[in-house]
């Protein structure tokens, strides 16, 4: 409870034409001289006002005792206040009437209290008047004129208009079986009239819980709010209502009260319409990075790839080949290069088409990406029929090992160009690093090695220990 006092600016502050009336009528009487006595409180006044009166007088130690009370002042429960002292009533009420009538008698004026009760009380508010009085010689009572201004219903309803999302309070509907098949609309504020595109609130109480914003049959999420009354249990969710004339996104709290049900409602429609157009925005976006993606590893393949073969080209062979050379260099690893050349490729070309010999290089190309190491090898189509693989962490026997693979496998490979058989063979060279090679070096030494291979019958493997057994002059053959 709450008591708002004021003493100054009564006639403006005093609302109801009741205190008014009264506060002109003592104010009239005082004006006289003689001042004012209980003799104001006439006959009309107490047939006009005598429900909302109350008449108290000083009973010691702060204490006031009430010599007439009316039907309609506040108090708490239906006993009569009369004979009674305030020490004897409810704490709260006394406080009032105590608070009253002691600024009155000290300010020896008319005072006003704005009384707030408890929600246990069917008025909310009272606007009260209190008039300090006299009878006989020095005796002083206390008129005390006390209008409702806002019952507890009012306040409530206020409330609940005032709220910025809907509400609606139903009770549930049962069965045969006492189960619980709809609800029953007890209370709903003027948005949730709105947000039900019902015409008044009358249209709207007339028909259930189930069937406001759609049918409960049909699981659309409204169904949603039968189930918390069904469980007792709150649930909050979001609800797309639509009509004829558009649709609304609510966000819909569901709790059980008492054996009924409150569902608060959120118009959420603009965040949910920004949140699809955001989901529908990221989606482009992601469309258009994926495509970007797609674009870019084009360029990157075109950039670094053989577009016959899908390995690497010359540049970036030479790239990746540099790194992994001076990662080998300076950890004093062995690091191996095979060059490789397919025998007799002109012919090929010459003798069936080029076509033929596209084929025949992805054949090969084929061959030779099968056993690199992942992220270890680098095997690359240098140009036209040359081919380089290198091998880290490789010595001379292993490197002839690969190489004499290669060799074979593509020696067993038949290559059918409509109703001829190709059969490619290849020849290879290979080289190792040194403590001064660069990259060019060890290319231009396996070279070398090649060029043995080529002279000594094709289909070879040579190693630069062959270049120092033929010291004949370099003699490319196709």
């Amino acid at each position: 409870m709450h008591n708002d006092l004021f003493i100054a600016d009564l006639e403006v502050r005093l609302r109801s034409a009741e205190a008014n009336f009264l506060l002109r009528r003592y104010r009239g009487e005082r004006n006289k001289g003689e001042g004012a006595t209980v003799a104001m409180l006439d006959r009309d006044i107490m047939r006009a006002h005598g429900a909302h009166l109350a008449l108290l007088e000083p009973a010691g130690n702060g204490e006031y005792r009430f010599l007439y009370a009316g039907a309609a002042i506040p108090a708490i429960g239906t006993e009569s206040l009369m004979s009674k002292e305030t020490g004897q009533i409810d704490k709260a009420t006394a406080e009032f009437y105590r608070l009253g009538c002691s600024e009155a008698d000290k300010s020896d004026d008319a005072v006003a209290i704005i009384h707030q009760t408890g929600m246990l009380a069917p008025v909310h508010r009272w606007e009260c008047l209190f008039l300090p009085l006299e009878e006989g010689r020095s005796q002083r009572m206390f008129a005390a004129l006390c209008i409702p201004r806002e019952t507890k219903h009012e306040f409530l309803r206020n409330l609940v208009e005032s709220l910025p999302n809907a509400v609606i309070v139903a009770r549930p509907l049962r069965d045969d079986h006492n189960e619980i098949y709809d609800a029953a609309l007890v209370a709903a504020n003027a948005r949730a009239v709105e947000y039900s595109c019902h015409e008044s609130e009358g249209d709207l109480l007339s028909g259930t819980l189930g069937l406001v914003f759609g049918d409960t049959r049909v699981s659309s999420g409204w169904d949603r709010n039968l189930t918390v009354l069904r469980s007792g249990k709150a649930q909050v969710f979001d609800y797309h209502h639509r009509t004829e004339n558009g649709s609304r996104w609510l966000q819909v709290h569901a709790a059980p009260v008492w054996d009924g049900i409150l569902v608060s409602m959120t118009d959420i429609t603009d965040m949910k319409r920004a949140f699809l157009e955001l989901e529908h925005q990221k989606k482009v976006l992601m469309d258009e990075m994926e495509q970007r993606r797609g674009l870019e590893q084009e360029l990157w393949a075109l950039a670094h790839l053989d577009p016959l073969t899908g390995l690497p080209n010359r540049r970036a062979f030479r790239d990746a080949a540099m790194l992994k050379l001076a990662e080998a260099q300076t950890a004093h690893r062995p690091c191996a290069i095979v060059t490789i050349d397919i025998d007799h490729f002109k012919h090929v070309n010459d003798a069936f088409g080029h076509g033929a010999g596209d084929t025949v290089l992805r054949r090969v190309a084929d061959i030779i990406k099968a056993p690199l190491r992942p992220n270890t090898d680098i095997g690359a189509r240098m140009g036209g029929e040359e081919f380089t693989v290198l091998l880290p962490d490789t010595d001379a026997e292993a490197a002839h090992a690969f190489a004499e693979k290669l060799r074979k496998r593509v020696e067993q490979t038949v290559v059918i160009v409509g109703e001829h058989e190709i059969r490619p063979t290849i020849s290879l060279g290979i080289a190792l690093n040194r403590k001064t090679t660069d990259l060019d070096d060890l290319i231009d030494r396996a070279d070398r090695a090649l060029y043995v291979a080529k002279r000594t019958g094709r289909n070879k493997v040579a190693t630069e220990m062959d270049v120092q057994g033929n010291s004949g002059t370099k003699t490319a053959a196709a």
